[in-house]
């Protein structure tokens, strides 16, 4: 289906397919790997959100994590990953969203299974949602005292107003909140 350019240096074996769902997927082999990894970008990111929910593309990140309808324990999918010799971790970015893990090799079916399973069947638990808004804001203020995250918004809010780019699009507790009073 698709085809791919490789260095002739590179030992490893590549497929590149079409799903019938139209799902674009990349196979690689190396069997001196000492961990299988998967990876998944969902072309949805903060440029698709709206001024009114600034932050809901990394908030749905974070809810996603957290329970499917085959696996509906919260921790689930974490702690197979944990113990499993694995990570896992997602970030929002402007225009994409990637998820991704890793395991070891004998544990990829089980590990790929509980993360196909956020895109199929996600719970969006209500009961975790303020967690998670928590958490988003976490992160937010943390990047606050980050030179390059100054920088960052410095260019953001200097560039063209009708740009995506001005937009406020990592989240907090005011741009997520349910109030049709947010502060600023």
């Amino acid at each position: 289906d698709i085809q791919i350019h490789k260095s002739p240096n590179d030992d490893r074996q590549y497929q590149g397919m079409t799903l019938e769902n139209g799902l674009k997927v990349l196979l690689v082999s190396d069997p001196s790997a000492e961990k299988a990894a998967v990876a998944m970008s969902v072309r949805v990111g903060g440029y698709n959100e709206t001024t009114e929910r600034e932050g809901l593309a990394h908030f749905l990140e974070h809810m996603l994590f957290l329970g499917t309808k085959k696996y509906p324990d919260p921790a689930e999918y974490t702690r197979y990953i944990a113990a499993h010799g694995g990570g896992s971790n997602a970030f929002t970015a402007e225009r994409n969203t990637q998820y991704y893990f890793d395991v070891l090799p004998n544990s990829l079916d089980g590990a790929l299974d509980r993360f196909a399973q956020f895109f199929i069947a996600p719970l969006f638990n209500a009961d975790l949602v303020d967690r998670e808004r928590h958490a988003v804001d976490s992160e937010y203020k943390l990047r606050l005292q980050s030179d390059g995250w100054r920088i960052k918004t410095v260019n953001n809010i200097t560039a063209n107003p009708k740009h995506p780019i001005v937009q406020f699009n990592f989240g907090s507790l005011a741009t997520l909140s349910d109030s049709k009073n947010k502060p600023p």
